[in-house]
């Protein structure tokens, strides 16, 4: 397999991912930690009905989210060639990862029912490591995104409309699209069956790109 195919799966991966961090955070925690743009018109609806418990949520959430990206950036330090899969990525995604699994211990030790201080405290570290990812992304791909997927599903039904063609650029858009669903609906299922397993499968995933990464391209 190529680089570039290998890159494109671990794309895939980690929109899943954050597709399965989202249904967690929002099914229990009321906020989006991927998504910003959902996340905001939260904050908003919040803000209007009165609702400030939910808008300070949203508002960790968007600030957490914020020093991710920084944090992120500053790990990654400069914008890669695209198709490049760098140490600095890898490294970046190592710290998502680390932060992914003091999500989980947060989310066990509230038996799996967060709330008020500590519930917030799930949020930023959620918030954070989503931030880092769409950094690390961002630099490894400036035009995909892992954390939202607006700007992909409009290209690619434009394209679709246009062209009435599938090429692989089509196809990876598509592929990032599904994956967001996928994860949402992995995540949604296991907190109506065993909540406390939720987290664990964002870690697992991961956990397994950076295995890939490492032996593919570091």
């Amino acid at each position: 397999m190529d680089d570039a195919r290998r890159r494109d799966l671990l794309l895939v991966a980690l929109t899943f991912a954050a597709g399965a961090v989202d249904a967690v955070v929002f099914l229990r925690l009321d906020v989006f930690t991927a998504v910003m743009t959902g996340n905001i018109v939260l904050l908003g609806l919040a803000i209007g009905q009165g609702a400030f418990r939910n808008a300070l949520r949203s508002l960790i959430a968007l600030l957490a989210y914020s020093v991710g990206v920084v944090a992120g950036a500053r790990i990654v330090d400069t914008i890669a060639i695209e198709s490049h899969w760098s140490p600095k990525v890898t490294r970046a995604l190592v710290t998502e990862w680390v932060l992914q699994v003091g999500f989980f211990v947060g989310w066990l030790l509230s038996g799996a029912n967060p709330d008020g201080v500590g519930a917030a405290t799930l949020i930023a570290v959620s918030g954070v490591s989503m931030g880092i990812q769409a950094a690390a992304v961002r630099a490894l791909a400036p035009g995909m995104s892992t954390t939202y997927v607006t700007g992909t599903l409009t290209g690619l039904l434009s394209e679709l409309s246009a062209l009435g063609t599938v090429s692989g650029d089509r196809r990876r858009r598509a592929s990032i699209v599904v994956a967001l669903a996928f994860g949402a609906i992995l995540s949604a299922f296991a907190l109506s069956t065993i909540p406390v397993v939720a987290p664990a499968i964002p870690l697992v995933v991961i956990g397994g790109v950076l295995a890939v990464a490492r032996s593919g391209f570091d």
